[in-house]
């Protein structure tokens, strides 16, 4: 999605005003005619466009909403409780007004309410009914509707650029007859967005909704059609069956059902909804309706795959509670086919671990098995307990037996903390450990890992933990933060494993405290102490004072002072002494460790981090942002810090003896009528008072805002008198900006012509060439020959090359051909 605050996103949406509305093709054609851009950058702008004001037509094409709405008037006939409570039910009325968000001053000071997110309005307001509004809704001043009575006609109007709402005219005008133009628009066998299909109407007639009249909702059910949500249909559509089957489409594209998959899901779902929502004292009855219409569909849900569909679709898109998924479970064992009890065993395994209860959890797992020994999502789920205990033998055992589960990452990780023998003992002599006993009967099999290798272990289970279900909306959030600066279309699924994320979700989302208290009962004695240690740790800013490559590096936490001694194999080869980062430091037995990634911080964002870090409770999006501006493009500041803007005003002034007087005291002696504001040498600002005119004038420049007010304050010291004429304030970037568009050739070289193409690619291959004897910073100053013939670097050339694009385009380096050049 483009940012809205491009210039080239904001000549396009100028276009689109300028000629209405328009197919993404020929906006493109106009971008690249006004010298914007290449056609195909073009076309992808006017495809992925993201501006706040821009809408869709029902004919495909796109729409600047701010133009089409200019004039249009909407009405809405008022009730009691809008006027008692300064709140409009918009729907379906006034919806195709708005549009605009709220912080939009299109939106005219009105703010949007809906009653899921805004309960605590609605309940200011003295709105008792709960299914009241069943859409959007507009919040007024509490008494706005005082003068009006029930019945009354208001009017939303798009005038001068905003919204108002005001009394309707009496009597309004003649009501338009939409029948026709909607039986072209709605077909008859779905529904469509109202929003669009009223956008369209506009687009056709611009004398439309120009002057108060009927009622939208009105005008709609006269016509023959009904609203419902956000679409409208011919009246009589099934709205619920249609939902229905966009829901089942939806599941079955999304976990990849067989058709008795998703019916078993969907009426897993209809179970669950009953139990959310039907009293008490109707609930048994509600539920036989279900497991008499749906106990054969139910059978569907034997297949693991449809299980995890039904646990994750009640639990993340129904929002089912624990105890909502536990009775489901409970219906299921007790009244389903019998084939489906491993499943039903699972789900209530799945609802006690939500609730922390890991031990009736893991009860649950063993009673599937006892159905079926080879219920995939048991196993997986015992496998990862057992894992948590420390049995890495028990954990691979029951991994076996689940069909490509050596595929998993977690299988990899147990293969690495199996039990290591002791061929130099017999089974019969005494054991290494110092206990007395036989080898066989004390640590034959069971031989473990120093507590420093298995720190590793302990954070992964942790990870593991904070991947699940009800952890994933924060995970998602806090990627989307972090790539915000990517414009890579997977950027969002790589933020996904990016440490960082996961280790703000462990440490300041609280996941990792929640898996001590959860899963403490699994974990080994040492590991589970080593947990509570890490509980402790806090996020810091470390400086490097020593580094022994490969081995481990000397760090001093700036916020306490204490040194570290880290052990660090990877990072010890990239950073050098004096270097800054954040990151979480561990102890891990007798060593320090770091988990959750090294986040390298400039000089001047030490101060601002350390602040963060020290609130009493640190903000994770707030973090998350933070620690990923490094990714953002260069941000033009003054070398005091703040935003680079080109700030002038001109003011009139009368007494100039006065002013020269002053600003020679405050600035020093002026050269010829110039004041230059200096400090340890950089030039902060600069006052001219031009002669020879009448009133003269004095004209004052500063390249960022803090400057600019002092001048200000400075000049209305010096003559309380002066008016001001004018000013601008013209940030650094939007400079650039017109900078380059004044370069900006008439006819785009095209890098698609045969002989540019050709030109383009001799020069990057000689680059890539030479880049493979460059020594580059990303691979510690080593050259990617050196890497590539190292064991112990090539992982890193391998990551490094994994970030490069890897779709081939023309002028740029190609990942491909530096793989085979490096022979990887």
């Amino acid at each position: 999605m483009t940012d809205p605050t491009d210039p080239t996103a904001e000549a396009a949406m100028v276009l689109l005003r300028e000629h209405g509305p328009m197919h993404p093709d020929e906006w493109a054609r106009r971008l690249v005619a006004e010298g914007h851009g290449y056609l195909a950058d073009m076309e992808e702008l006017a495809e992925y466009i993201g501006h706040p004001r821009l809408g869709y037509l029902a004919d495909g094409r796109s729409v600047a909403l701010d133009a089409l709405l200019a004039g249009r008037v909407l009405t809405h006939r008022l009730t009691d409780t809008e006027i008692s409570s300064g709140i409009l039910d918009a729907h379906p009325d006034l919806t195709p007004l708005l549009p605009f968000d709220d912080h939009d001053p299109a939106a005219g000071g009105l703010s949007t309410l809906f009653r899921d997110l805004d309960d605590d309005v609605f309940d200011e307001r003295g709105v008792d009914d709960p299914d009241w509004p069943t859409d959007a809704a507009l919040l007024l001043e509490p008494d706005a509707l005082a003068e009006f009575r029930a019945g009354d006609l208001v009017a939303l109007a798009f005038v001068d650029g905003e919204l108002r709402l005001t009394a309707a005219a009496t009597p309004p005008a003649p009501a338009p007859d939409l029948a026709v133009a909607l039986a072209d628009l709605v077909p008859m066998d779905r529904p469509e967005p109202l929003d669009t299909i009223i956008w369209q109407l506009m687009a056709d007639d611009r004398s439309l909704f120009a002057a108060p009249t009927t009622p939208l909702g009105d005008l709609i059910t006269d016509a023959g059609y009904v609203c419902d949500g956000d679409d409208i249909a011919v009246r009589g559509f099934d709205f619920t069956a249609h939902r229905g089957k966009a829901h089942a489409a939806t599941v079955t594209a999304a976990h990849h059902l067989t058709d008795d998959e998703t019916e078993a899901v969907m009426a897993f779902i209809a179970l669950i909804g009953v139990l959310e929502r039907t009293p008490d004292d109707e609930r048994e009855r509600a539920v036989d309706a279900v497991v008499t219409s749906a106990r054969d569909r139910f059978a569907g849900l034997t297949r693991p795959n449809a299980a995890r569909a039904a646990f994750g679709e009640a639990y993340a898109t129904c929002r089912a509670g624990t105890e909502t998924l536990r009775l489901a479970a409970a219906v299921l064992r007790d009244r389903g086919p019998r084939k489906i009890a491993p499943t039903a065993h699972w789900l209530a395994g799945k609802a006690a671990e939500l609730d922390g209860r890991t031990t009736d959890a893991e009860r649950h797992y063993e009673r599937a098995l006892a159905v079926d020994p080879n219920w995939d999502e048991a196993l997986e789920a015992l496998a990862r307990f057992a894992s948590d205990r420390g049995d890495a033998v028990r954990a691979i055992g029951l991994l076996d037996r689940v069909e490509g589960a050596y595929r998993e990452p977690l299988y990899d990780l147990l293969q690495s903390f199996l039990p290591v023998d002791r061929p130099d003992l017999g089974r019969n002599d005494r054991c290494w450990c110092g206990s007395g006993r036989k080898y066989k009967a004390c640590h034959l099999g069971k031989a473990e890992h120093p507590l420093e290798q298995r720190a590793g272990w302990l954070y992964q289970k942790a990870g593991s933990f904070a991947q699940g279900i009800e952890w994933r909306p924060l995970l998602i959030s806090l990627a989307q933060i972090r790539s915000a600066h990517d414009d890579d279309p997977f950027a969002l699924y790589h933020a996904l494993d990016d440490p960082l994320v996961a280790d703000v979700v462990m440490s300041e989302c609280g996941a990792f405290a929640r898996f001590v208290a959860e899963r403490g009962v699994l974990l080994p004695a040492d590991e589970l102490l080593l947990a509570q240690q890490w509980l402790l740790a806090e996020r810091s800013v470390h400086e490097v004072e020593a580094v022994r490559p490969g081995e481990g590096l000397t760090l001093r936490d700036v916020r306490t002072g204490d040194r570290l001694e880290v052990t660090e194999a990877a990072a010890s080869r990239q950073l050098r002494a004096g270097d800054f980062f954040c990151a979480r430091v561990v102890p891990a037995g007798s060593t320090m460790q770091i988990f959750g990634g090294i986040e390298p911080i400039e000089p001047g964002q030490r101060g601002q981090l350390i602040e963060l870090l020290d609130s009493e409770s640190t903000d994770p999006d707030e973090l998350v942002e933070f620690l990923s501006a490094r990714f953002a493009p260069p941000r033009l500041v003054t070398p005091d810090g703040h935003p680079m803007v080109a700030c002038r005003a001109v003011f009139e002034v009368a007494d100039t003896a006065g002013i020269r007087r002053k600003l020679s005291r405050r600035f020093g002696a002026a050269d010829a009528d110039r004041w230059t504001w200096t400090e340890q040498g950089s030039v902060l600002g600069v006052l001219n008072l031009a002669p020879g005119t009448d009133p003269w004038v004095l004209e004052v420049e500063a390249m960022n805002e803090p400057r600019f007010e002092s001048l200000v304050d400075a000049v209305g010291a010096a003559d309380p008198g002066a008016r001001l004429r004018e000013q601008t304030r013209t940030p650094a970037a939007e400079l650039m900006a017109q900078a380059q568009e004044n370069v900006r050739p008439t006819h785009p070289v095209d890098p698609e012509d045969p002989a540019i193409a050709a030109a383009l690619d001799e020069h990057i291959r000689g680059y890539e060439q030479q880049w493979l004897d460059d020594s580059i910073p990303a691979l510690g100053g080593h050259t990617p020959r050196e890497c590539a013939a190292d064991p112990t670097r090539r992982d890193d050339l391998i990551r490094l090359l994994d970030s490069f694009p890897q779709e081939e385009r023309p002028g740029a380096m190609s990942a491909r051909r530096l793989r085979e050049a490096l022979g990887l």
